[in-house]
């Protein structure tokens, strides 16, 4: 190869097409074009998000208008010139002029994206804190689409003889690949499998891997085969004057379609190959785009003979708040799809309301479009949506998921994938207590009631048995869960006890105050009645539950509360009050997390009312804090807190909040041996009538963790975590509740495979300048709907309060005979009763109006704000190459006039 030749050719390509400001005004147009799609598109701003997923969508379409005008004058510009021939005559080969003549291209579409790149990264960078890694990886991504493409305009240019012909041929040519992802569309007879193989070989899909910051040598192998491919046809179609005459051209012309199949075949082969042993590389900075280890290692040691099937329904368009958890979904089961191989088949339908994919669902799972709250310019509404995963393997199935806002979503897959792949699952004892965690036939109520959520949770990776307390427990568990053992009777919780000794690892959940588990007593509180409200009975007895924490040598005040100052969500300000609603993360002063696998990875728990546990001082067993609170906390006596009434515990207005300046440890693991004795038999459980003897001491292996909660995973803290954040009112929840309790049984049942990947969470880069620049709007009118609201309740109190005086000024007559008096309190009463009801609703309608009109003006604060912004990220990026393309345009006029008679100037 000569090389001089070759820089000869490419660098009077690449000079003559920036010697003239049109160039310039070309690579104007395609930054413009490039900040459009980026930009001014309304997802861009709805989606929050610092990235260019839009230009990532639009840009195929892009090069579609600007790779022919780079690449139409390669060819078709010499032969309109006559150069074509005095080209041809240079001592070079063939393959030099053409590699030049590409190399020239490419080096004018690496300016222009240069110039692109520098441009929206200056945009996003202005707007955010943009993910370095994921937007070069866009614009690597760009950078081959650019070479495949522009090798296909080569070859566009070397068949025509005009250069509007040839800008038409190549953006002809490039068309298919571009189109290719649009397959069912066009082909929507066809089946799903043989659309799916043709949308593979599209560009779009090909770049998918770029446009989430994953750099894929599958995908880099195929945009390097369409240029080889190329620039083989490029090198014949000039050679053709040799061979293209004479009486055996139709023979050379067969010979050389023959040959440019052949090389098609190799490059078709090469490229399956690479898509069955890719090499990948996460640049994000977040590792937003790659499983954890843990993942990948769980998935290259599936033991199936069957491959997993995973098969998920996503809805092509949510709403704002669910658009992250798409991402994330999506983004997990692509790398799923990438490394599954033989052992693991994904498959992803975008799924709208009443399409074919929906009914497919619907036939295939039972899966129907999920109802979600959407708050759109101030009015709140909901929204059907898909962002469903079905997951089998052979017969076995779990049931279908949706993936809401807040479940970790890489975790939920995951976990799916080894249940259907596993023919035996972990055995899960969970023990029966006044703690009702399976569902059924509540006598009290009279009613069906389901399962706890957390049953749920726990029946999608355990098996779960039913534990009956009455009997001793003897059957091992791979870990038992105790939830509120204080409300067990005498013989059940020795029977517990009994088991924890001989080496059973146990959860305990323990609550002095479960005031969001209705029915469920307080450590200190008694037992309700088993009767009900016809039949009333006496409580059952409870037993000695300190018997458990000398066992475990720990000390447990079943009397007291935890309070802590301190609230990192000030817009809901319930928990400012209710200081009882106790956060435990790193943000709060000497709050802190155990070194325990089980506590170490969380970022934020919540514990409602908690109780304390700490360590005896005479115990020689392993204590470790899992969960400590900060120092401004304090404790309350029960009652202090509650009052007990006929309609069941009711908060106390007033408590008196007296910090004690320490911290307060919530969850702590207690292992070790120590001795255990059992107690005398008890009466009621002999097995003969001979009388109790004192039992001999035993050595008891403890593995137990002790939570002085169970609120932590009610319903209330599950239907948050599945609500996740809610940025329509900037709120942005971090609970770990249900990671933590996860955590706790799969570490005592020595199932560690999870819990880092249950830890694990991407975390998006934002807009923040748009939240900066709107903040102060938002406060004002959290504050306005704040304010709104008290001064409807403080209305409605001194209704009430007006009411209840003037009644009692009637009952204080005198003149006037019982009967008469009753009357007229009764009609007075009713009087009354209809006035207040209409000025509440007079006030309520005008509350209303009035926090609409409130979030109607934020909403017009942050369209303008994002309008205004919007248009400088389009006027912006395409000024640094007309600012170039001027100086150029002056240069030139001024090396014109050099040299020229004042009396010939203009």
């Amino acid at each position: 190869m000569n090389f001089n030749v070759l820089f000869s050719v490419f660098r009077r390509n690449f000079v003559s097409y920036f010697a003239n400001p049109t160039g310039y005004l070309f690579i104007c147009l395609f930054v413009w074009l490039g900040a459009i799609a980026a930009f001014w598109v309304p997802a861009f701003f709805s989606n929050n998000l610092a990235n260019l997923e839009q230009l990532n969508f639009w840009f195929p379409f892009i090069m579609l208008v600007y790779i022919p005008s780079i690449t139409m004058g390669v060819w078709a510009d010499e032969r309109k010139q006559g150069t074509d021939e005095l080209l041809l005559t240079i001592p070079a080969g063939d393959f030099e002029i053409v590699l030049g003549k590409y190399l020239a291209a490419v080096a004018i579409y690496t300016v222009a994206l240069l110039f692109s790149l520098a441009c929206n990264f200056a945009v996003l960078a202005w707007l955010g804190n943009p993910d370095a890694g994921l937007f070069i990886g866009n614009y690597v991504g760009y950078w081959f689409v650019g070479l495949a493409m522009i090798s296909i305009g080569v070859v566009a240019s070397f068949l025509a003889g005009n250069i509007t012909i040839s800008f038409v041929l190549g953006a002809l040519f490039n068309s298919p690949l571009v189109f290719l992802v649009w397959a069912d569309a066009i082909l929507g007879g066809w089946e799903r499998q043989k659309v799916a193989a043709i949308q593979y070989w599209s560009i779009s899909r090909q770049f998918a891997d770029f446009g989430r910051g994953i750099i894929s040598l599958a995908s880099v192998v195929y945009f390097l085969m369409i240029v080889v491919v190329m620039l083989y046809l490029s090198m014949v179609l000039i050679g053709r004057r040799h061979w293209f005459s004479g009486r055996h051209r139709w023979a050379r012309t067969g010979h050389y379609i023959v040959r440019a199949l052949s090389l098609a075949i190799v490059v078709v082969g090469a490229v399956l190959f690479f898509r069955h042993h890719d090499v990948r590389y996460d640049a994000t900075a977040e590792k937003l785009s790659s499983l954890s280890r843990e993942t990948r290692d769980l998935i290259a040691g599936l033991d199936v003979e069957r491959p997993v099937e995973i098969e998920a329904f996503v809805s092509p368009a949510v709403p704002e708040p669910y658009r992250n958890t798409r991402l994330n979904l999506l983004n997990v089961l692509r790398e799923m799809q990438a490394l599954g191989g033989k052992k693991l088949t994904v498959k992803i339908h975008d799924t709208e309301r009443f399409s074919q994919e929906a009914t497919l669902a619907e036939d295939l799972y039972g899966i129907e479009p999920q109802r979600v709250p959407t708050f759109n310019r101030g009015e709140m509404g909901s929204e059907d949506i898909f962002l469903n995963v079905a997951v089998r393997c052979g017969m076995r199935k779990v049931p279908p998921l949706f993936i809401n806002r807040g479940v970790p979503v890489e975790y939920e897959l995951v976990r799916s994938i080894c249940t259907v792949s596993e023919e035996k699952r972990l055995k899960l004892g969970v023990l029966e207590t006044d703690a009702k965690l399976f569902g059924g036939f509540d006598m009290q109520a009279m009613s069906a009631s389901p399962n706890s959520p957390l049953i749920d949770e726990l029946e999608k990776q355990y098996e779960v048995d039913r534990v009956d307390p009455t009997k001793p427990i003897t059957e091992k568990y791979d870990v038992l869960l105790a939830v509120q053992p204080s409300s067990l009777g005498p013989e059940e919780l020795e029977n517990l006890i009994a088991a924890i000794a001989a080496g059973q690892p146990t959860a305990i959940f323990e609550d002095p105050a479960p005031l969001l588990s209705p029915g469920v007593p307080g450590t200190s509180a008694p037992r309700m009645s088993p009767g009900n409200m016809f039949m009333p009975s006496r409580p059952l007895p409870k037993g000695d539950i300190q018997r458990l924490w000398n066992l475990l040598g720990v000390a447990f005040p079943g009397d007291r509360i935890v309070w802590q100052d301190y609230n990192p969500y000030p817009r809901f300000t319930s928990f400012e009050s209710e200081k009882e609603f106790v956060f435990v993360d790193t943000q709060c002063e000497n709050a802190e997390f155990g070194d325990d696998p089980i506590s170490s990875g969380l970022q934020q728990i919540v514990c409602p009312f908690p109780g304390y546990v700490d360590k005896l001082n005479t115990s020689e067993l392993k204590f470790l804090p899992l969960v400590r609170t900060g120092q401004s906390s304090g404790d309350l006596r029960y009652r202090d807190v509650v009052r007990d009434t006929p309609r069941g515990p009711q908060l106390q207005t007033f408590r008196p909040r007296d910090p004690s300046g320490k911290s307060y440890i919530l969850a702590a693991r207690v292992q070790g041996k120590t001795q255990y004795t059992p107690p005398p038999e008890l009466p009621g459980n002999l097995l003969d009538d001979k009388p109790a003897e004192e039992k001999q001491p035993v050595e008891a292996n403890l593995n137990v963790v002790v939570v002085a909660d169970m609120d932590l995973f009610s319903q209330p803290i599950f239907q948050l975590r599945e609500q996740g954040d809610m940025p329509e009112i900037d709120v942005y929840f971090r609970f770990d509740n249900v990671p933590f309790v996860l955590n706790i049984l799969d570490e005592l049942a020595g199932e560690e495979r999870f819990i880092a990947i249950r830890n694990r969470r991407p975390s998006h880069r934002t807009l923040v300048r748009i939240d900066q620049q709107t903040q102060k709007s938002r406060k004002e009118v959290a504050e306005a709907r704040t304010k709104f609201s008290e001064d409807y309740k403080q209305m409605k109190q001194d209704e009430e309060v007006a009411m209840e005086t003037k009644l009692a000024e009637l009952q204080q007559r005198k003149n006037i005979d019982a009967q008469q008096l009753l009357i007229e309190l009764g009609m007075m009463k009713q009087n009354l009763e209809r006035i207040k009801e209409a000025k509440l609703n007079r006030a309520e309608r005008e509350m209303n109006r009035k926090i609409r009109e409130s979030e109607i003006s934020l909403n017009q604060e942050v369209k303008r704000v994002q309008d205004r912004y919007k248009l400088w990220a389009v006027l912006l990026p395409p000024i640094p190459p007309l600012v170039v393309a001027l100086i150029v345009f002056l240069i030139r006029r001024v090396r014109e006039r050099e040299g020229v008679a004042r009396s010939r100037l203009r």
